[in-house]
């Protein structure tokens, strides 16, 4: 079991930490004091839930949620000092699964991650689609590509899964952008460009002249029937 932490306050990893190793003697707790580097985390390391801190100090904590839910749906508990309650219907609007004001309680912090976790398994889809001799299994990271599996990233694979569910049709940059960050963001047809990069050099025999992964200049990407 792998537990995400993203918080700035080192001592509060360490008190949360120490309680959940008490729970789970197997437990393996990773944590990023950024926003950037916690979101850098879930899409590497997958973790099975997330605990996540509203006042990081890089990037606003509602912009580190809606930038994992643009690719996972890992279980994501808010801790916070804000009791505010639009806050609180805010996180829940952009999908986080519960909210804990701190300074919480440690059972109930256990019990919380135990129920939103068990949420997640009843929620996981099994989205087994095949086309173009890739094929998708119960997540994004599970593909295969004429039966060879591949180990892609999250983002990598939820940006494939988007052209095999629409195969032969040209996805634009701006919906692939809206897919993996929630809108179309500055920037989003370079980093767009370089996971496609990134998607060819694990797929193609030739990455200089893809077969696969097509490029339609100045407006998205296709993959052919």
């Amino acid at each position: 079991m792998k537990l995400l932490i993203i918080e700035d306050d080192p001592q509060i990893i360490d008190a949360i930490s120490s309680v959940l190793k008490i729970v789970w003697s197997n437990i393996r707790v990773l944590s990023s004091t950024s926003g950037k580097g916690g979101i850098e985390l879930v899409e590497s390391q997958n973790p099975d839930a997330v605990l996540l801190d509203l006042g990081l100090p890089d990037i606003d904590g509602f912009d580190v949620l809606r930038q994992i839910r643009a690719f996972s749906l890992v279980p994501i508990i808010i801790i916070t000092v804000c009791e505010d309650e639009n806050i609180l219907v805010k996180a829940f609007e952009l999908d986080a699964n519960d909210y804990l004001v701190k300074p919480f309680r440690q059972l109930e912090l256990i019990a919380r991650l135990k129920a939103s976790m068990k949420k997640r398994r009843f929620m996981e889809e099994d989205l087994s689609v095949t086309s173009a001799n890739i094929h998708f299994g119960r997540t994004v990271q599970e593909v295969y590509v004429n039966n060879k599996r591949l180990f892609l990233t999250q983002t990598e694979g939820r940006l494939l899964y988007q052209l095999v569910s629409k195969v032969g049709k040209v996805i634009t940059v701006t919906e692939l952008s809206e897919v993996l960050w929630g809108d179309y963001i500055p920037g989003a047809s370079d980093n767009i460009k370089n996971y496609i990069c990134r998607l060819r050099r694990k797929m193609e025999e030739d990455p200089a002249n893809p077969k696969i992964i097509l490029n339609h200049h100045g407006i998205g990407y296709s993959i052919p029937v």
